[in-house]
């Protein structure tokens, strides 16, 4: 190993076997490049956002991603509740599998819209928190909607 020395006007050169290099950089933090933070546990994303925090480094994606893993549950939920104005169809009326394959494309939709949202909470900069749970909203309001348009019927 080679080490260069700028002291008070002048240069040292010096050639070394081994020298300690000691950093803050760990294995661990290393190795969260090379996974995509949708992919990270709960607990390795959030010491990673506030190791980037940390060191005043972008990190949007990374709390995007820690705030759908947050919300996930509330997303299960709401899918089951989306899914109940289908389960009470009734089956004389026909259109059985019509109303099969809507609840099946809105899963899909809801599914979509939430990556759609991440990326452009990321592009835009949204706030994180907004960009994870906002389609969760929205879903849940088109839940109560269609549970009580079907309410009135």
């Amino acid at each position: 190993m080679v080490q260069t020395r700028f002291e008070d006007g002048h240069v040292s050169v010096s050639r070394l076997a081994e020298k300690e290099w000691r950093s803050v950089l760990t294995p661990s933090i290393l190795s969260v490049l090379l996974v995509a933070p949708e992919r990270m546990s709960l607990w390795t994303l959030f010491s990673y956002v506030q190791h980037l925090r940390e060191n005043k480094q972008e990190s949007g994606r990374y709390e995007i991603a820690l705030w759908n893993k947050i919300v996930y549950p509330f997303a299960i939920l709401v899918m089951m509740v989306l899914a109940l104005p289908f389960a009470y169809m009734n089956v004389r009326e026909g259109g059985v599998s019509t109303k099969i394959f809507a609840g099946i494309m809105l899963g899909l939709g809801f599914h979509l819209v939430n990556r759609l949202f991440g990326h452009l909470g990321q592009l835009s900069q949204w706030p994180p928190l907004l960009a994870a749970v906002a389609p969760t909203a929205a879903f849940l309001a088109l839940a109560i909607w269609m549970i009580r348009r079907l309410e009135i019927r």
